[in-house]
């Protein structure tokens, strides 16, 4: 696959619509495509060494356009980035307490900062980051949680078998947002709109699109699709299991550095179908809620 195309599908494949939008609008080739992502991948801005450690712990919330995520460690440290939009935040402007104990943290990269603290010790244990009237928390389990990752690869494997399902992804920046309604055919074929009015609409199969304007449908090219790559989540590592629903989805959280550095929540069913998945990513916090796996989903170029 080039380059065009993986990037192009990675900005669909995070759901920004706008940035998408504009490049199939515009249809200046290559060029466009990479400035498109290039836009969305400004996000690298902040360090996280230990989200990379296959024995840590990755967990992340936003408050507003506030991201807050962690990485923990058994017996500490734990580290920490803040970032308010795509800007990470001064020391000076964090506040961090755990268990409503002020602690001290120093810098571990940028935007990132480490608390030496024995956490996951077999005690449960609350962080809390406050940014000005922003603030996130989290609760540390007693011990680390166990590896998901057999649970994440099945997961993947399932979703990559099915050959149609739809789902709605909601996206916002941390104020408002939008909710588009995609219909997925394998392998190659997929379906947009913008709700609630569908004032975007978008058909793509394989290297052709075809974008809804003005009364009309107008094609043009796309570097190429592999509905594969739809699905954000794909590419997270070092799933730990975070919980169980009584319906028995179980939820794994994950780090991961591409399309961009994001982390995940995946809510797994017994049959191995993911129903719902959470991104948090600097000014990219999205949901796909899953559904309608393997029906009858044709999806044809417009007329």
């Amino acid at each position: 696959m080039s380059r065009i195309a993986w990037t192009t599908i990675s900005a669909l494949a995070l759901g920004v619509v706008i940035a998408v939008v504009s490049f199939l609008a515009r249809g200046n080739g290559s060029n466009a495509a990479s400035q498109g992502v290039d836009t969305t991948t400004s996000t690298t801005s902040f360090s996280l060494p230990l989200a990379e450690d296959p024995s840590a712990l990755a967990l992340a919330k936003h408050d507003g356009n506030l991201l807050v995520g962690i990485a923990a460690k058994p017996g500490g440290p734990i580290e920490v980035a803040a970032l308010r939009a795509e800007t990470p935040l001064a020391r000076d402007k964090l506040r961090f307490e755990l268990d409503g104990r002020s602690m001290g943290a120093r810098s571990c990269g940028n935007g990132c900062f480490r608390i030496d603290a024995s956490v996951l010790d077999g005690e449960a244990k609350q962080l809390t980051v406050q940014a000005a009237s922003s603030a996130a928390a989290f609760g540390l389990p007693a011990r680390l949680p166990p590896s998901g990752e057999k649970l994440f690869a099945r997961a993947l494997r399932t979703m990559d078998q099915l050959q149609a399902y739809r789902f709605i992804e909601t996206l916002t920046s941390g104020r408002d947002g939008v909710a588009t309604e995609y219909e997925v055919q394998a392998p190659n074929r997929l379906s947009l709109r913008v709700l609630p009015t569908g004032s975007f609409r978008s058909v793509i199969i394989g290297r052709k699109r075809w974008d809804f304007h003005d009364g009309r449908w107008e094609r043009g090219p796309f570097p190429g699709l592999n509905v594969a790559d739809v699905l954000i989540w794909r590419r997270a590592t070092h799933a730990r299991v975070v919980g169980h629903d009584p319906n028995g989805v179980t939820d794994l959280a994950a780090f991961g550095l591409e399309p961009v550095p994001a982390w995940f929540r995946v809510s797994v069913e017994p049959s191995g179908r993911v129903v719902e998945a959470e991104m948090i990513s600097p000014s990219h916090f999205m949901a796909h809620h899953y559904r309608d796996f393997n029906t009858k989903i044709e999806i044809k170029a417009p007329k």
